[in-house]
């Protein structure tokens, strides 16, 4: 097969992809967003409470590889998951099989991740699901 520029190496040339400026780590992208669960979750600890419930949502979506502790009066906690754009995106177009793959910006919404959060029991209808840049100081 001739190299053509429009073709990925090795697979198909109907893919799109551009990379900005994520968080490489654990050889991936990661993706870094703070849930904002509206209500207090320190007293959702329990299995099947409403926090783990919330994060085995996440984890549909991608591999939970770090999560922060709960901020901003025990309402909000921020999560690494491996992987990049997991909930955001174009799915394969019926018949083509064209993909388009969408970097999101800090502090953007996620928004599929947070509409199967809303729809996840126990979880109050407000929650929001929002893209963080992860910036190292030195």
């Amino acid at each position: 097969m001739a190299y053509t520029g429009a073709s990925v190496a090795g697979g198909e040339g109907n893919a799109t992809f551009h990379a900005t400026s994520k968080y490489d780590g654990l050889g991936k992208e990661l993706e870094v967003f703070t849930v904002d669960f509206v209500d207090d979750m320190s007293g959702q600890t329990a299995k099947g409470a409403d926090q783990n419930s919330g994060e085995n949502c996440i984890r549909i979506y991608g591999n939970i590889v770090c999560a922060g502790p709960l901020h901003d009066s025990d309402t909000q906690k921020t999560y690494i998951t491996e992987g990049t754009d997991m909930y955001v995106g174009g799915p394969a177009t019926a018949g083509t099989g064209a993909f388009t793959f969408t970097e999101t910006s800090g502090g953007a919404s996620t928004a599929v991740l947070q509409a199967a959060l809303v729809a996840t029991s126990g979880q109050h209808g407000s929650i929001t699901a929002t893209n963080k840049t992860l910036i190292i100081a030195t």
